[in-house]
């Protein structure tokens, strides 16, 4: 195998694997440790917004796109987005994605979703190079999921967030990553059950759902919970009313014969959840009593 595929090639292995473990938000210091490839460590980013490793001779291996002020800005078109050229004195870089392409080779688009001190990026890979521009000096870029399984790992499967903003996958990744980054950071990053505090561990769970046209991503529609107590939050069995109590439908766990599968659910009834300590970030009434509502 040509060396620079072989190279290209776990470059997105690992990537893949980054999200697949840290999800919509990859921490920038996870990124800036580089990749292993044949016993060794090989950088993934760099001060420029187009990375190519010393060790490569065929082009960029990294795109790094930084946090856009709105969503709605992105240049989308199903599941593409445009990116910058390089600046006109790092043409070389342009050159060299053009190789890339013209060999048919992809990408990886790392586009920031969490502002500095401790950004994180969203991680898209492979990626592939659809188009140059070269007088709005944009490369079209595919963001889609025709992103081949051949590395034998699975690509993270994004969540359709509502009708509002299922357009495209892509989209849909950005808006969910958003969420989340918003929620956890409300919840200081615990479960607001159990307070686990394991963030790699923690989603942002709807109380409308997010395929109902009022389930909209916003904070005061979240909680921050485990992957446990999100699947009994989604599933019905554990709810929270509008006093911020936990409420276990007890009936729904008779057929459980587990004592630590009850303890998990049933020892927090009654108890209050974890809130934010900024009144504006907590669970809206209404929200939580149309929760209720659609279950009754």
């Amino acid at each position: 195998m040509d060396p620079n595929l072989a190279i290209r090639e776990s470059a997105i292995r690992h990537c893949r694997l980054l999200s697949l473990r840290w999800g919509e938000g990859v921490p920038y210091e996870e990124l800036a440790r580089g990749f292993p490839h044949e016993g060794r460590w090989i950088k993934l980013v760099g001060p420029q917004g187009v990375f190519k490793p010393k060790e490569m001779t065929d082009g960029a291996l990294t795109l790094l796109s930084t946090l856009a002020s709105t969503y709605e800005d992105e240049h989308l078109d199903g599941d593409e987005v445009l990116y910058d050229y390089a600046p006109p004195q790092r043409e070389y870089e342009n050159v060299g994605l053009k190789r890339v392409a013209a060999l048919g080779r992809s990408v990886i688009l790392l586009k920031q979703v969490k502002a500095k001190p401790k950004p994180e990026y969203m991680v898209f890979a492979p990626v592939a190079l659809m188009g140059f521009d070269d007088v709005a000096r944009k490369v079209r870029l595919n963001l889609g999921p025709a992103a081949q399984e051949t590395l034998g790992i699975p690509s993270p499967a994004p969540s359709v967030f509502s009708k509002q903003y299922a357009e495209t996958i892509a989209k849909a990744r950005l808006h969910q990553a958003h969420f989340r980054r918003e929620t956890l950071l409300a919840y200081g990053h615990r479960c607001c059950i159990c307070e686990l505090r394991e963030r790699p561990l923690l989603d942002a769970a709807h109380i409308v759902p997010d395929r109902l046209p009022e389930g909209i991503p916003t904070v005061k529609n979240g909680m921050a919970m485990c992957p446990s107590h999100h699947r009994a939050y989604d599933q019905s069995i554990l709810l929270v009313g509008e006093d911020y109590r936990v409420k276990v439908q007890r009936e729904r766990l008779d057929h459980v014969d587990t004592d630590a599968t009850k303890r998990m659910i049933v020892d927090f009834d009654g108890k209050t959840i974890w809130l934010p300590k900024d009144e504006a970030s907590r669970p809206a009434p209404e929200f939580l009593r149309r929760k209720i509502d659609f279950v009754a």
